[in-house]
């Protein structure tokens, strides 16, 4: 593959959108990933600087409501681009299963829409690519990493992954911990997450 071009290529894709949408899911991983794991919250931000963190009651657990929640919000923005962290293979892919699983009469057509019409830009390959004009190497890094990385010290990120460390705890038994019984820790990690990758956004494509 050649990687020489991606930012490049990427840049002509966006085309200066300015209707770019950011999407992060926090979810319950109990048989792995992608094996039909709760969804109880889901973060969103905007381009113009507008986020959103719908929550779903862990003492009254309803799905579908935040699947609506986000539907609103993306039919509202009507984005151009989705951007996220690993989201193409992950949190849209999620999304999409328990879409398809929807009876007619509850289909989210809208999102569907958005999805399908988009330009989804998974921005782990748009900072690997970004780290390799920096430092010559390709490398795929966490979003932990890359908030953290002298090369982006300069900008104004939120820099709460450590919300989601607990001691004796792995980050799914965190999520679903701090879910339960730390809901404003928990939102905060989650809004933390699509500022960030926004403000990454902005500094690679230059806005």
């Amino acid at each position: 593959m050649d990687i020489d071009i991606g930012l490049s290529r990427i840049r002509r894709r966006i085309n200066g959108a300015t209707r770019v949408l950011a999407l992060d899911l926090e979810t319950l991983v109990k048989d792995g990933f992608l094996k039909n794991e709760s969804i109880v919250a889901i973060s969103v931000g905007t381009l113009q600087g507008n986020y959103d963190v719908m929550m779903a009651d862990p003492n009254n657990y309803n799905e579908y409501d935040l699947l609506s929640q986000l539907q609103d919000f993306v039919d509202s923005y009507q984005p151009e681009v989705i951007i996220g962290y690993n989201h193409v293979s992950y949190d849209i892919t999620l999304i999409n299963t328990k879409l398809v699983s929807l009876p007619y009469s509850k289909q989210l057509f809208a999102l569907k829409f958005f999805f399908g019409t988009s330009y989804l830009l998974d921005m782990m390959y748009a900072c690997a690519l970004d780290m390799r004009v920096k430092t010559g190497d390709y490398i795929i890094r966490s979003l932990r990493k890359i908030v953290n990385s002298e090369f982006y010290n300069e900008l104004d990120l939120m820099r709460v992954k450590e919300n989601i460390q607990i001691d004796g705890m792995n980050p799914a038994e965190a999520v679903e911990y701090l879910w339960k019984n730390d809901a404003k820790k928990l939102r905060e990690y989650s809004l933390g997450d699509v500022h960030d990758v926004i403000e990454l956004y902005k500094s690679i494509f230059k806005y």
